[in-house]
């Protein structure tokens, strides 16, 4: 993976010792030792850093060529350079932050964009080629609009966020900070909502609300968050959503929960806090969710569900129940033949004593 140095220290490449301290971390073994990049297990090369969690990964670092490794800090190793951390994978992820940023602008606005006048932009904004800025929008301090995104009139955008190519934002939406928005997103488009009249024919119900994107929510790619018919359809802080989710108008997501690829929630449904939705999953209108809930992949929710459960099914059921509905399944062809046999035999006991 090519990225950009980010190392503060006076080398070029920090040695094990300074990564350590950077982690908060103990080491063992030669801390002076030189990490040049950062691996998976199976393909390290010299000078790469790798991580394991569990005492059984031990083998893996047998033939490894890697220079150094993160391991849990009750491990006892000393083959290589160690860091020892509480949390191996976190600490992992934490140096590949330290060595590594994606790509980011420089600050400007390039001379393609388009923005209003009445625009409003923060310190360090930059906006790319092609992209469009309304009436009346504001923008955060060190946000990166990047080329080919719309940005409707009056819509509000907090400042350190990401907002990818062919991304659309209507007019009125309000954005956090520190929102990443990945590329052909659309927030804030109408919700389907209609109204049949006598004649089968469909009008439209207008939709007037907005949408709230509270602070630290990422946004995969090709998502929709629609606005409200009134009032507001609103993705709290921390949540983060997979590519390919449709969210529908007046929904609202608690915080730091997850949604995962081809989720489709309807409107007016209410899912709480630290909520997984897991892909495919289906959830009707005007459901509601409570806090700490699972939801397996390819499920059906139809009616509300308790706090701190875990379904799954068409239409849902707690998940210990539809293991045990599933494992009947392949059964259940045997067990109706059975039947069969059974009435038949009855059938024939009571023609015999008639």
């Amino acid at each position: 993976m090519k990225g950009y140095m980010k190392s503060s220290y006076k080398n070029t490449y920090p040695t094990v010792a300074e990564l350590a301290d950077f982690l908060g971390c103990p080491y063992i073994g030669n801390g002076d030792t030189v990490i040049r990049g950062i691996s998976g297990l199976e393909n390290a090369k010299k000078g790469d850093l790798v991580f394991l969690t569990k005492p059984k990964q031990l083998y893996f670092l047998e033939k490894t060529k890697a220079s150094a490794v993160i391991i849990p800090a009750g491990l006892d190793y000393d083959d290589l350079p160690a860091i020892k951390s509480k949390n191996p994978h976190l600490s992992f992820i934490q140096a590949i932050d330290f060595f590594f940023q994606s790509y980011r602008p420089e600050p400007e606005i390039h001379p393609q964009a388009l923005v209003s006048p009445s625009a409003k932009l923060g310190k360090g904004v930059s906006i790319g080629a092609f992209s469009i800025i309304g009436d009346d929008t504001e923008i955060g301090d060190n946000t990166v609009v990047f080329p080919l995104v719309s940005i409707y009139p009056g819509a509000k955008v907090g400042s350190q966020c990401l907002i990818h190519s062919h991304t659309s934002i209507r007019e009125n939406i309000r954005i956090g900070s520190h929102v990443i928005i990945h590329n052909g997103c659309v927030i804030g488009a109408d919700g389907f909502g209609y109204l049949q009249d006598k004649d089968k024919s469909h009008i439209k119900i207008p939709q007037t609300g907005t949408v709230i994107i509270e602070d630290n929510v990422e946004i995969g790619a090709n998502t929709t968050i629609d606005r409200a018919a009134l009032g507001k359809t609103v993705i709290r802080e921390g949540t983060k959503i997979d590519n390919l989710v449709q969210v529908a108008h007046n929904v609202e997501i608690g915080a730091n929960s997850i949604l995962i690829a081809q989720a489709g929630i309807a409107g007016s449904s209410r899912a709480g806090k630290n909520v997984i939705i897991s892909g495919q999953v289906g959830i009707s209108d005007h459901v509601n969710i409570g806090d700490n809930v699972i939801i397996a992949a390819k499920s059906g929710i139809t009616k509300d569900i308790p706090d701190d459960s875990m379904v799954a099914g068409i239409p849902h059921l707690d998940i210990m129940e539809w293991r045990k509905a599933w494992s009947s399944i392949p059964k259940l062809y045997e067990l109706i033949k059975e039947v069969r046999r059974l009435k038949k035999r009855v059938a024939e006991l009571e023609k015999s004593h008639s």
